[in-house]
């Protein structure tokens, strides 16, 4: 069990950070916060978002969890309108494979903290004003016994 239950932020935070043309890495409460805060693009927003409870062991007393992290891309393109919006995607899409390629399988080597799995956001992509937010949701499995 790791000392610090928030461990994967910074680790996450630290493997996005080399990404060319990420301008700013944020780490807000919510979507709504980041919605609110994504003044930099193109850029990275990482929100804890909950933990998904699998097995019981123990009376109870142990249990894996999944530490759910969403990951959201934030880009903008003011050429992109509800027209025509090839233009962002076509923007966004190096940054995207670079995430993916970042975080699926990624090892923490953290304690108690497994790799990295893709899963469904359950958030769709947002947008607003030739600006783009596309989340990505990755799932990282730990191993509690309090």
């Amino acid at each position: 069990m790791p000392d610090n239950y928030f461990a994967l932020e910074t680790i996450i935070k630290e493997r996005l950070q080399g990404i060319d043309s990420i301008q700013a890495i944020y780490t807000p409460f919510s979507v709504d916060d980041m919605l609110e805060c994504t003044a930099v693009t193109p850029s990275i927003s990482i929100i804890y978002v909950d933990d998904r409870v699998g097995e019981s062991a123990g009376n109870g007393s142990a249990s894996v969890v999944y530490q759910q992290w969403l990951v959201v891309l934030c880009v903008e393109e003011a050429g992109s309108q509800l027209e025509d919006t090839t233009l962002i995607r076509y923007a966004a899409s190096p940054m995207i494979v670079e995430i993916l390629k970042r975080m699926q399988g990624f090892n923490p080597q953290a304690v108690g903290f497994k790799q990295f799995k893709r899963a469904n956001a359950g958030v769709q992509h947002m947008s607003a004003a030739g600006k783009l937010w596309l989340p990505y949701l990755f799932e990282c499995q730990l191993i509690n016994n309090f």
